[in-house]
């Protein structure tokens, strides 16, 4: 037991000691600090203290600093759990304390000691085994005509159970503000997800923040109800929530009939609401679950069905949370049906205007690619193709409308009709480009939404073992010549398609050997490297280095798997390999 009156004071007097005062502790304040008394200017320093009246029982104390001994009433010994015969000393009192706390009482009691005055502290006392009760003790400190503390005196009052509201305030303002954030997490999770998929798992994850441990969204349709996504729920426990039976209530039609949730906390009350699910919610790990109607902008959809593995009161603001999770759910599904109806006109749409199946043409081994951008609407004007042309010479073209929407999409179509046209009727392939370039400017008669594009047009003539290659602001195609580096073909480029009406453009012809391998792809290949195109044209060349004895279909794979593609950057990406193959022997 810490003895504070074995200290000696500085004037040469006993008790509680120390040549310099320390500093109090947040539950302990002098006259003067914040939220301490201050003195009455009429009440002098050696008047006695008098308690004011209140509703509160407060008992009296009045403590003999030089030999510890405490004048009280039975009131203050009861508060601090001491038997009204006990010894009235200042050690008795000190026992009750936690050990915990005693270096800092014993601190702070010195401190208002030698500081005089007014005083306020809070403290712990023990009320039982791992219980306590909280006191505040108020009052003043008197002295000798010397100056010396002599006596303290004051009252102590039980502070119990407005503490106990404080700290449950303080809780419910931890739990709201934990709420609330869980809450924005939980939102800013379904807003990001676009697939139903990442919906369930943004749903699991937020859901258990608040409990719970399942959930299934189960649908309202003309044969009955059906789980149409699901998490943590077995499909024994579905079947079961979802038999419907004639004449006999069930937790998920009750919460659709009615269109409000149904709440149910206990397995006891699941039994006693709808008995044909006792034997189901036995065998189960929830016991206590949520059905919620949800709905979207057409009307109700639905219900969904929540599962927590342990009882739940469900108060006031957590059915008002889980209303909240539904909702939120149900328009992130709304929002996932309609991306994927449109993800799904855009892929036909797309497929549609691409070559159907492997392109094959006579003397070549070819392998094409398409990848669709990473972000916005997954439909583009990137496109290729292969047309095998009169005399056994075959062209292979790519080309690029400006961005990927549907009007790209359109106008890809209309430009890789023509340019199959123009190359069917004999034309070389500067006549085809210069042709198709006047057209595209017919097509962009509204200057507000013109667009050009970008086209790469190849002959390759596998008798004679020449390529004819003319460009229209499109990037120059690869050649990998059997035991030789990849390169560039050195070629004018002319203007895009669509820019200038006169614009003319130029053809190179150049001899290659069999086994070479032509690669040509759009620039959605080339500047995927945080859009520094000679990087990405380094980087694309490196991935040739093996074109020659490849396969190229894998080698097509490859080059695109190691595309590092960003938000900021995303473009659609169209590739073309094709190896002169070896004449045939006779």
């Amino acid at each position: 037991m810490t003895d504070i009156r074995s200290l000696s004071w500085p004037n040469g007097g006993e008790g509680i000691a120390g040549s310099a005062t320390p500093a109090l502790p947040s539950h302990a304040r002098r006259t003067g600090e914040p939220g301490a008394k201050d003195p009455g200017t009429e009440e002098s320093s050696n008047s006695p203290f008098q308690p004011s009246a209140g509703p509160v029982q407060a008992g009296f104390f009045c403590w003999d600093v030089a030999t510890g001994e405490i004048n009280c009433d039975p009131l203050t010994f009861s508060l601090h759990g001491l038997p009204e015969d006990g010894p009235p000393h200042l050690d008795s009192f000190l026992s009750r304390i936690p050990e915990s706390d005693l270096p800092e009482f014993v601190v702070a009691l010195q401190s208002m000691v030698e500081s005089g005055g007014d005083y306020q502290i809070a403290y712990r006392v023990a009320a039982g085994e791992g219980v306590w009760r909280s006191l505040e003790a108020r009052g003043r400190v008197l002295a000798d005509s010397a100056g010396v503390p002599t006596t303290m005196v004051g009252v102590v009052m039980d502070t119990t159970a407005a503490h106990e509201r404080q700290e449950a305030e303080r809780r419910g303002f931890h739990e709201g503000a934990t709420r609330n954030r869980r809450m924005q997490q939980l939102t800013a999770a379904l807003a990001a997800a676009v697939t139903v998929k990442d919906i369930v798992a943004a749903t699991q994850a937020g859901l258990q923040d608040f409990g719970a441990d399942g959930f299934a969204v189960v649908a309202s349709l003309p044969g009955g109800l059906s789980a149409v996504a699901s998490c943590g729920y077995y499909d024994e426990e579905l079947a079961a929530v979802c038999d419907v039976r004639p004449g006999v209530r069930s937790l998920l039609q009750d919460a659709l009939a009615r269109q409000a949730p149904v709440f149910v906390a206990s397995v006891t009350e699941l039994a006693a609401a709808y008995p044909q699910l006792a034997q189901a919610a036995e065998s189960s790990r929830r016991r206590a679950w949520a059905a919620i109607p949800m709905a979207d902008s057409r009307g109700p959809t639905g219900v969904c069905l929540m599962g927590f593995a342990s009882l739940q009161e469900f108060g006031p603001e957590e059915r008002a949370l889980l209303v909240a999770v539904a909702g939120l759910l149900a328009q992130s599904l709304e929002r996932a049906r309609m991306y994927e109806a449109q993800q799904a006109l855009a892929t036909e749409l797309q497929r549609g205007m691409l070559p159907p199946g492997p392109l094959s043409a006579p003397g070549l081994t070819i392998a094409a690619r398409y990848q669709a951008a990473t972000s916005g609407m997954w439909i583009g004007g990137d496109w290729y193709d292969a047309i095998c042309l009169p005399g056994g010479a075959v062209a292979l073209v790519i080309g690029d409308v400006q961005g990927h929407s549907v009007p790209a999409a359109s106008l890809m179509g209309k430009l890789r009709t023509a340019v199959r046209a123009y190359a069917c009727e004999g034309h070389g392939p500067a006549a085809v480009l210069t042709r198709t370039n006047r057209l595209l400017v017919e097509f962009d008669t509204d200057p507000d939404r013109a667009m050009f594009a970008t086209c790469c047009y190849l002959v390759i003539d596998p008798a004679e073992g020449t390529v004819e290659a003319c460009t229209a602001g499109h990037p120059a195609p690869a050649l990998v010549a059997p035991g030789e580096p990849p390169r560039l073909l050195d070629i004018t480029s002319g203007l895009p398609l669509g820019v200038d009406p006169q614009a003319r453009y130029a053809t190179k012809l150049t001899h290659i050997r069999p086994g070479s391998v032509l690669a040509v792809t759009t620039d959605g290949l080339l500047e995927a490297a945080e859009g520094d195109i000679d990087a990405g044209i380094e980087a694309f060349l490196a991935g040739l280095e093996r074109a020659t004895t490849a396969d190229l279909e894998v080698l097509a794979d490859e080059l695109l798997a190691g595309v590092r593609r960003t938000p900021r950057h995303s473009d659609d990406i169209a590739l073309l390999l094709a190896r002169l193959n070896a004449p045939a022997a006779h």
